[in-house]
């Protein structure tokens, strides 16, 4: 049973993930096409840089992106944004001008309920429908 509820596991992520563009960067100029593309899928990498994002955006180090369109920013040290809509930064430093929920040790969020605020920040106006 545990094998067959594997298998199914496997069959359902093939078929979403070829749906789904994927882009992976070493670094935020490498490979340089990255930095200036609109993404619907997931950016994976080291250091990750896009255009914009529908989907996850996760490297190791940091993330920088213009707008998150309903999708997560994900890493380890340092997240930055203009724009993070129907969903999470999560970091040990998030940056944005507007971004619906924030995650990490210090969030910066000029639309959250304070500018800065440790641990966590939010602003209800991200919440909704996806431009």
């Amino acid at each position: 049973m545990k094998k067959l509820a594997v298998a199914l596991c496997s069959a359902a992520m093939c078929v979403v993930s070829a749906q789904a563009e994927c882009i992976w960067s070493w670094w935020t100029s490498a490979p340089a096409e990255n930095a200036t593309k609109d993404v619907s899928g997931c950016a994976l990498g080291i250091a990750s840089e896009t255009a914009s994002i529908t989907g996850a955006q996760v490297s190791l180090l940091f993330n920088v992106t213009g707008k998150v369109r309903s999708g997560a920013q994900v890493s380890i040290a340092y997240n930055k944004a203009t724009t993070v809509k129907n969903g999470p930064q999560v970091a040990f430093v998030n940056v944005a001008d507007a971004a619906a929920l924030q995650f990490g040790l210090l969030c910066f969020n000029k639309q959250g309920f304070l500018p800065f605020f440790p641990f966590f920040n939010f602003s209800t106006k991200q919440f909704g429908a996806v431009d």
